[in-house]
């Protein structure tokens, strides 16, 4: 028996933890990636860039700007990796400021400079460089 579909509770703020974590499942599926309802949730997600969240799990400004390999929370590079699948270009605002932010980073040497959350690895921040350029490819 199929349910009906649960409604958000629009009270509630958002939380750009859980939309960006949900978004990326709509973004690697061909046909889900173009569903208007996951550009409105890409809206909302660009338009937190930077910001704090509202729930406290990972609140902090920081966290945007925090890593990992494979992608697990929400952050800057897994959110630009998602919008960019679903079709946002570089023209958006807040996608500019986020590729900027990944500019400034840049090192001489064509790495960047990141502060990697998890994965001790060696090769976590060249996996990490390989996502940004597949992002700046795609945007």
């Amino acid at each position: 028996m199929i349910g009906e579909t649960l409604q958000p509770v629009r009270s509630k703020p958002f939380s750009h933890l859980a939309t960006g974590v949900v978004l990326r499942a709509f973004a690697t599926h061909p046909e889900q990636r173009h569903n208007p309802a996951a550009r409105q949730a890409g809206e909302l997600l660009a338009s937190r860039f930077f910001l704090r969240d509202a729930y406290p799990d990972r609140q902090a400004v920081s966290y945007w700007t925090a890593f990992r390999f494979p992608f697990w929370f929400t952050n800057l590079l897994s959110s630009l990796d998602a919008l960019s699948r679903i079709g946002f270009s570089r023209e958006h605002p807040a996608i500019r400021r986020g590729l900027d932010w990944f500019v400034e980073q840049q090192n001489e040497d064509g790495g960047w400079s990141l502060k990697v959350l998890s994965g001790k690895e060696r090769d976590v921040p060249q996996w990490l460089g390989l996502a940004i350029c597949r992002v700046f490819v795609r945007l």
